[in-house]
């Protein structure tokens, strides 16, 4: 499980590299570096085109990189000036405060998780409504269902963020059911809801019901545990993206239990 840029797998977050083909950026690439060594110790007409092109791309490289150490470095997260991102500390501290946020977000999610039904193994009744276009009438139905056991290693208090790229949707394996359902269905109503799920929506809700509360208990370790989607989103936007898209929403919905 993971933010929606990450699970869609688009352009912008699966990088290729347009020398090798491989799954990184050809800043990045180390076949263009060896065929330019490679180049190198050859004669002007024993090399390759690939060769010559790596050469060309090193050493114009090279030149880019001698000018940009003249210029004065600027950081692509705070927009500050004499850092980059790599020792930004309004980034390290932000980096604290979304570590600090989804540890507080999983301790809700788990101390939830029995009440409103959806802890591993718990047992529920599911009351559905469909449209029966024989009789051109809704009828409903119900299931008494388990809960998957199923833990998301990766589930992340981006939940509450309001774009759809940054936010995780985070859905319940019901056994038996073909489609998993959102957690806002369980929480639905609640004094909880806005914290638990923020802006995320859900269309044709269904009543779920709890039947037997799962006896399963979320470990510290499990609540405490980092997750790759806040390195991930520290990386991929400034920090004015995630203050609009992101921090704001924590601060509303659980600020006041951090």
């Amino acid at each position: 499980m993971a933010i929606n840029i990450r699970n869609d797998k688009n352009y912008r977050s699966e990088a290729t590299c347009t020398y090798c083909g491989g799954s990184h950026t050809i800043t990045g690439c180390q076949e263009i570096l060896d065929d330019a060594e490679t180049g190198k110790k050859k004669r002007f007409a024993s090399r390759t085109f690939k060769e010559h092109y790596a050469m060309q791309w090193v050493e114009k490289k090279a030149k880019t990189k001698k000018k940009r150490s003249k210029a004065k470095r600027k950081c692509g997260y705070c927009k500050g000036e004499g850092h980059t991102r790599r020792d930004c500390k309004v980034m390290q501290k932000d980096r604290e405060f979304l570590i600090r946020a989804n540890q507080v977000w999983r301790k809700l999610y788990a101390d939830k998780s029995k009440e409103f039904g959806y802890a591993p193994a718990s047992l529920v009744k599911y009351n559905n409504s469909q449209y029966n276009y024989n009789t051109g009438q809704y009828e409903s139905t119900s299931q008494m269902l388990l809960v998957g056991s199923e833990l998301p290693s990766n589930l992340t208090v981006f939940i509450l963020s309001k774009e759809y790229n940054m936010r995780q949707e985070i859905n319940i394996p019901l056994v038996g059911l073909s489609n998993p359902v959102t957690l806002r269905e369980f929480v639905k109503g609640s004094t909880v809801q806005d914290k638990l799920t923020g802006n995320s929506y859900s269309w044709g809700d269904k009543n779920i019901e709890v039947i037997k509360p799962s006896e399963y208990v979320f470990t510290d370790e499990w609540i405490n545990a980092e997750c790759d989607d806040i390195n991930f989103v520290l990386k991929k936007w400034d920090r004015d993206r995630l203050n609009d898209c992101v921090f704001r929403q924590i601060r509303d919905h659980i600020g006041h239990l951090m």
